[in-house]
């Protein structure tokens, strides 16, 4: 990939899209294709396919997404699997129908059933059920990656999925409710030591253990 490439990044300002950004600038790429959510809702059809054709991006990094912690995906199932869907037929299909050289979509662990066995295994997808409370995202991204392997199969389309793991970092949600669980935790104590609280609750049992990745590290991988 070039410097001089026409690169799209979907989902820019969000915690991944935002690391993605910060490392192709440091990298020198300059022809960077960048798009708000009010400039382009990426759950329309027809305007993303009208920003694929006027802009003609070489290259697509997928990383625009509905996302939130356990309490968001169990209050807005239908929000997560509906804008999710929409955003990666829209972008998958506009990118391979206006010759995208090569697209980048980002999945997510959740993916894999809630009692897979550890270490995770990429055979391990649709063997089991899935975690209940985030299925809606994790059926989303499911398809997302299908859909990617479609294309590649049937039109020898050049789409790729990575499989992050939990996420902190610069650009994080810290929403008490709606972010994910490391930014919640830090929330969590910085508040209680303000008040000079003795003790802070924590969801769950304690016993499940969590991978964590920072997000500059998982745009390295991204780049590569």
């Amino acid at each position: 990939m070039k410097n001089n490439a026409r690169i799209y990044i979907a989902g820019h300002q969000g915690l991944v899209g935002s690391a993605i950004l910060r490392l192709l600038q440091q990298h020198g790429y300059s022809k960077l294709l960048l798009r708000s959510r009010a400039e382009l809702d990426l759950t329309q059809s027809v305007a993303v396919k009208q920003f694929f054709q006027v802009e003609q991006p070489e290259y697509v990094f997928l990383a625009a997404a509905k996302v939130g912690g356990i309490q968001a995906n169990d209050t807005y199932p239908a929000d997560f699997i509906r804008d999710n869907l929409q955003i990666q037929i829209n972008i998958i299909d506009a990118a391979y129908q206006t010759g995208v050289k090569k697209l980048l979509f980002l999945g997510s662990s959740c993916i894999y059933p809630k009692l897979a066995p550890q270490p995770l295994k990429e055979d391990y997808l649709l063997t089991g059920s899935l975690e209940p409370t985030n299925e809606w995202y994790a059926i989303a991204k499911i398809a997302g990656i299908k859909m990617c392997q479609a294309y590649r199969r049937q039109y020898q389309f050049n789409a790729i999925s990575l499989m992050p793991t939990n996420l902190y970092g610069p650009g994080d949600n810290f929403h008490l409710t709606h972010s994910h669980v490391l930014p919640a935790l830090i929330r969590k104590f910085h508040e209680a030591k303000l008040r000079n609280e003795l003790a802070v609750s924590i969801w769950g049992s304690g016993n499940p253990r969590r991978e964590f990745l920072h997000v500059d590290d998982l745009a390295d991988a991204a780049l590569f």
